[in-house]
């Protein structure tokens, strides 16, 4: 009886979810809280704090590549364990950090590790449900990015309450506990083991870079990736411009991940039944409105209001690309290849987006039109390109 619970389909989505839960909160909402507090204890300026993103993302560029190609050798479970192991372990050692030098490591090794978790799970549970990528890819997403809406108001009131060291030790147990567990039971059942599931050729490494679809999305991915992920950032530093304090602006970054979440749910059931790119177009158009309005607006709740559709777009992008790269590229090459999709987001969106806004903002004395004017363009831009991302001509589906 336990072991037909344990091998139930359902218990696995619901341990997927609870192993990519703290993960997730420690890449969204861990670094908006502290930034404040990063800021404070290290005497540093705004440029230097929006390069946490960028190391975050750099360590996730290195991994997601890898990831993909070892879960095709190392057992899934394992991979996730691992994963969530080390993403605890580094927001514990946080907690000693005297320099921002140690921040920054930090952040790449919270965002290498994050890659060991996040594809193991999104390939397994296409595999588990092919009728229902889109809707499963969505769940997961949902619990990545929407922790974060979760967790924000649970940092901010630790760091209030508890103090900084003691923020950092408490996350970290609660992640090694939950996270670590979960992973054990995430495997496919056997009676799915063996299913043929190969449904397109594989393709090398020069193949796929040769593609003009995968080049057109990678683009995506680098501008759609810097303008969403800069908010995490950019709301406090925005927040705090505008006279208001950590208890106040973290409002914005919870109203942006909470549509980051919502938004991966309901824009991965969308997918299964709409074209994926027009799904993507209108949020991107969506949310280069709200960046375009953004100067023009003080009031708090208006600032979140907006927020919200960048959040939609930010998640929609993550959601809907990973069954897009299994529709044009085959669901054998989709670690491989969604991969390298996201050294996009690693290796570029987190210098266009934290690190670049961070030096325009101190070198224009904070001035932010310019900041959220050139992301509201990264996400018009987008929403042409996503329109020419297609099935290749080369790979052919087969039952």
């Amino acid at each position: 009886m336990i072991l037909r619970i344990f091998n139930n389909i359902h218990f696995l989505v619901a341990c997927g979810c609870f192993a990519i839960f703290f993960p997730g909160s420690f890449v969204f909402g861990f670094p908006g809280v502290m930034a404040g507090e990063w800021q404070q204890l290290f005497n540093v300026d705004k440029s230097q704090i929006g390069r946490l993103m960028f190391f975050i993302l750099a360590g996730t560029g290195f991994s997601m590549y890898l990831s993909g190609k070892l879960q095709e050798k190392i057992a899934p479970h394992w991979m996730i364990l691992t994963g969530n192991f080390f993403c605890a372990l580094s927001i514990g050692l946080v907690g000693y950090a005297t320099s921002i030098t140690h921040v920054y490591i930090w952040a790449f090794a919270e965002g290498f590790f994050c890659g060991f978790v996040y594809i193991p799970c999104l390939t397994i549970f296409q595999r588990l449900f092919p009728a229902n990528k889109g809707l499963l890819t969505g769940i997961i997403n949902l619990t990545f990015g929407g922790s974060s809406a979760v967790m924000a108001p649970v940092f901010s009131f630790l760091l209030v309450s508890k103090g900084y060291g003691a923020t950092c030790w408490i996350t970290m147990i609660a992640a090694i506990s939950i996270g670590m567990g979960c992973a054990l039971f995430i495997k496919i059942p056997k009676s799915m083991a063996k299913k043929d599931l190969i449904i397109a050729p594989r393709l090398s490494l020069m193949q796929t870079i040769a593609l003009k679809p995968f080049r057109y999305l990678w683009c995506v991915w680098a501008l759609a990736g810097a303008a969403g992920v800069s908010l995490i950032i950019l709301s406090a530093t925005f927040g705090q411009t505008l006279g208001y304090d950590v208890t106040q602006y973290v409002i914005i970054l919870t109203c942006f991940n909470i549509l980051n979440g919502i938004g991966r749910l309901v824009c991965g059931r969308l997918a299964d039944h709409f074209p994926k790119q027009k799904i993507l177009m209108i949020v991107f158009l969506l949310a280069s409105a709200a960046y375009f309005l953004m100067p023009f607006v003080t009031a708090i709740y208006l600032l979140s209001f907006l927020a919200c559709f960048v959040g939609l777009a930010f998640g929609a992008m993550f959601t809907v690309s990973a069954p897009l790269v299994t529709e044009c590229f085959g669901l054998e090459n989709f670690g491989r290849v969604f991969g390298l999709v996201f050294t996009a987001y690693g290796f570029l969106a987190g210098f266009l987006g934290p690190w670049l806004s961070g030096i325009v903002l101190d070198t224009t004395n904070g001035n932010f039109t310019i900041v959220f004017t050139g992301f509201a363009f990264f996400y018009l831009i987008s929403a042409f390109l996503i329109l020419r991302v297609r099935k290749p001509g080369i790979i052919h589906s087969r039952s």
